[in-house]
């Protein structure tokens, strides 16, 4: 479960889930970018389709992750505002400032201060603009927790899997009810603490079993929305973030990943253990180690190679997924990894890789 690194303990399997969150991330990216229009009843679509609801699953995972290491602590207020807003705005502040450069080098955009700074605010980011904001709840959330335990998460989770639902089946607003403070993205930090530090009453066998069974039924459940909106609006569409089918697809995998760690620990001489083990103790740890510490950097810094690649390979890469999609992802993630392990090692850039 643990893994001793530079002296500190780290849980090993929330590094695979950040390291894992990235690439569905930029999976999800390069899929839409490439494959948005594709040909509805082509091959295309079919193979492409399936990829952008996996690379849904990373934000949720993001989030949970954050949740599982941040809900329930002792800290100081001002000194948790501080750590977390400087570890989100110094590295972005950066990069934002690089990707209008690169929309206006590559896309087209008029090179004008007016645009620049339309572009430096653009929705590409909203994921930092969102993390902005529940950062300003979890103080609130923590001391909620702190105060009323398990029993108070899964009262949060209650209504908010209900607005879930009700969001998934259009159903959200009703009427009057004042449900808005349970249908954002704070769930997702509520959730991910709830699954790392609930006893449930089965065995982490069963439990592993039961997760995998319940991501691969919501999985399913996606991609099939997925194919039949491609067909109806021409476009790669997918349950969005706020919805029941992807919180339990993402708790689904969340648990997967966790009870997979937990009987493979337990179980030296198993199969899984082996396959464990091949992450964790192998060279395999040091590429998922450090692609988890970059994770927030590559997020911030992928745009630029991805937007480079889309407009001028768009044709090449759409003509053959099969072969382009995975040397797409792998050249995009590498290229963001070198830039920010080179920027790591220069005191002055240190600040600027997300790793800090």
């Amino acid at each position: 479960m643990y893994k001793i690194v530079n002296g500190k303990k780290r849980i090993f399997y929330l590094d695979f889930i950040r390291a894992l969150a990235i690439i569905l991330v930029i999976l999800a990216h390069v899929t839409r970018a490439f494959f948005q229009n594709a040909n509805p009843g082509g091959f295309n679509i079919h193979f492409v389709a399936p990829f952008i609801d996996f690379g849904v699953l990373g934000v949720p995972l993001f989030l949970m992750i954050s949740g599982a290491l941040l809900l329930n602590r002792d800290y100081e207020l001002g000194d948790f505002l501080k750590r977390r807003y400087s570890r989100v705005l110094i590295p972005f502040l950066f990069w934002a400032m690089i990707f209008p450069i690169t929309k206006m080098l590559f896309a087209g955009e008029p090179a004008t201060a007016v645009n620049f700074i339309k572009l430096y605010f653009d929705n590409n980011y909203w994921f930092v603009w969102m993390i902005l904001g529940v950062y300003l709840f979890i103080p609130i959330i923590n001391s909620f927790i702190k105060e009323y335990g398990m029993k108070g998460v899964e009262y949060f989770l209650l209504i908010w899997g209900t607005v879930m639902f009700l969001n998934n089946i259009g159903q959200y607003p009703f009427h009057q009810l004042e449900l808005s403070y349970f249908a954002g993205y704070l769930g997702y930090f509520v959730l991910g603490y709830y699954l790392t530090n609930k006893k449930f009453n089965l065995t982490d066998s069963r439990l592993l079993k039961i997760s995998l069974l319940i991501f691969l039924i919501f999985t399913f459940i996606n991609m099939d929305y997925t194919l039949t909106m491609c067909f109806l609006k021409n476009k790669l569409l997918y349950y969005k973030y706020e919805t029941i089918v992807t919180v339990m697809q993402s708790a689904g995998l969340f648990m997967f990943i966790r009870y997979f760690a937990l009987v493979s620990s337990n179980n030296p001489k198993s199969i899984k253990n082996k396959i464990y083990l091949i992450f964790k103790e192998s060279f395999m740890f040091k590429v998922i180690f450090s692609i988890s510490t970059f994770s927030y950097g590559i997020y911030l810094a992928h745009y630029n190679p991805l937007f480079f690649l889309k407009y001028e390979y768009t044709i090449l890469f759409t003509h053959n997924p099969i072969i382009w999609l995975p040397i797409v992802m792998i050249m995009i993630i590498g290229s963001t990894w070198i830039v920010l392990w080179i920027f790591d090692k220069i005191p002055i850039l240190r600040k600027i890789t997300g790793s800090h």
